[in-house]
């Protein structure tokens, strides 16, 4: 299984979308200092988007699973499971 988890700083206020089944989808960029990577990270399911939009520039970890952009196969986001909100 494939599972990671990185923490670093919410840089933007998270898209909100719908599927079609209406679940809400949370995409945000998440940059991680070690490394100097920045991680799309994409989250379904209930996810207090208000709550995420305002630790903007804050610390955060996401826990989830690598996957595949299929449009550009050499780059990979997260498929967020969890989000936790990091202590200042």
């Amino acid at each position: 299984m494939n599972r990671v988890f990185f923490a670093g700083t919410l840089k933007a206020r998270p898209e909100i979308t719908y599927t079609p089944k209406g679940e809400k989808v949370a995409a945000f960029p998440l940059l991680v200092e070690e490394g100097d990577m920045r991680i799309d990270v994409v989250h379904v399911g209930e996810l207090d988007g208000e709550g995420l939009s305002q630790q903007v520039g804050k610390e955060i970890m996401v826990a989830g699973m690598l996957t595949q952009v299929k449009a550009r196969p050499q780059h990979m986001k997260v498929r967020a499971h969890k989000i936790f909100w990091m202590e200042d």
